[in-house]
């Protein structure tokens, strides 16, 4: 009995650090990521085409198309829709 939960300890101490080493190789260059997608939203605004097709849309639409990102990036984030109907937002 002993030796089962020494194995069962060990094999979660290897489970645990290999998740922890995926997670710190996962989330170390976010920064840099963030800084270049800045770097490419600022560019595509300073572009009088995509400024003046801006201003050509209707607020409704865009209030859809940044909800509809929204959603997108929470289920990304969570794995799964978060609707209201599913008890999310």
């Amino acid at each position: 009995m002993k030796q089962k939960l020494c194995r069962r300890l060990e094999e979660l101490e290897q489970i645990s650090a290999a998740d922890a080493a995926q997670r710190a190789r996962g989330s170390s260059d976010y920064k840099e990521k963030i800084a270049r997608m800045k770097e490419r939203v600022a560019a595509w605004h300073a572009d009088p085409v995509n400024q003046a097709w801006l201003a050509e849309q209707p607020p409704d639409y865009l209030y859809h198309r940044v909800q509809a990102l929204r959603a997108y990036l929470l289920e990304r984030a969570y794995g799964h829709s978060r609707s209201v109907h599913a008890g999310g937002l």
